[in-house]
Protein backbone atom coordinates (compact mmCIF):
# COMPACT_ATOMS: atom_id res chain seq x y z
CA UNK A 1 0.00 0.00 0.00
CA UNK A 2 1.53 3.14 -1.14
CA UNK A 3 0.93 6.04 1.00
CA UNK A 4 1.58 9.94 -0.94
CA UNK A 5 1.25 13.37 0.87
CA UNK A 6 -1.32 15.72 -1.37
CA UNK A 7 -3.30 18.72 -1.59
CA UNK A 8 -6.58 18.17 -0.48
CA UNK A 9 -9.82 18.99 -3.92
CA UNK A 10 -12.63 18.56 -2.17
CA UNK A 11 -13.94 17.74 -5.74
CA UNK A 12 -11.88 14.68 -5.46
CA UNK A 13 -14.41 13.44 -2.82
CA UNK A 14 -17.70 14.34 -4.26
CA UNK A 15 -20.13 11.91 -5.52
CA UNK A 16 -17.64 9.18 -3.13
CA UNK A 17 -19.62 7.11 -0.42
CA UNK A 18 -18.12 6.90 3.13
CA UNK A 19 -18.10 3.37 4.31
CA UNK A 20 -16.07 3.62 7.47
CA UNK A 21 -14.24 6.44 9.58
CA UNK A 22 -11.62 5.45 12.63
CA UNK A 23 -10.34 7.84 14.88
CA UNK A 24 -7.90 8.15 17.29
CA UNK A 25 -5.79 10.74 19.52
CA UNK A 26 -3.48 11.71 16.59
CA UNK A 27 -5.48 10.74 13.15
CA UNK A 28 -8.25 10.15 11.17
CA UNK A 29 -8.38 7.85 8.38
CA UNK A 30 -11.96 7.88 5.82
CA UNK A 31 -12.75 4.52 4.17
CA UNK A 32 -14.42 5.09 0.74
CA UNK A 33 -16.77 2.28 -0.79
CA UNK A 34 -14.65 2.44 -3.89
CA UNK A 35 -11.04 1.62 -2.18
CA UNK A 36 -9.94 4.87 -1.40
CA UNK A 37 -8.52 6.27 2.13
CA UNK A 38 -8.24 9.72 2.82
CA UNK A 39 -6.17 10.06 5.97
CA UNK A 40 -5.40 13.55 8.30
CA UNK A 41 -2.70 12.48 10.80
CA UNK A 42 -0.50 14.49 13.17
CA UNK A 43 3.16 14.22 11.94
CA UNK A 44 5.30 13.05 14.71
CA UNK A 45 8.51 15.01 13.45
CA UNK A 46 7.15 18.36 12.78
CA UNK A 47 4.16 18.63 15.08
CA UNK A 48 1.43 19.46 11.92
CA UNK A 49 -1.47 18.48 10.41
CA UNK A 50 -0.77 16.19 7.04
CA UNK A 51 -2.79 14.48 5.00
CA UNK A 52 -2.75 11.64 2.54
CA UNK A 53 -4.45 9.59 0.25
CA UNK A 54 -4.25 5.67 -0.85
CA UNK A 55 -6.38 3.41 -3.30
CA UNK A 56 -6.10 -0.79 -2.26
CA UNK A 57 -6.44 -2.35 -5.78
Amino acid sequence: METNECVVVPDQFKGKTVEEVAITTKSVVIKFTDGTYFDIFLHPSEQEMKTSTNKLD
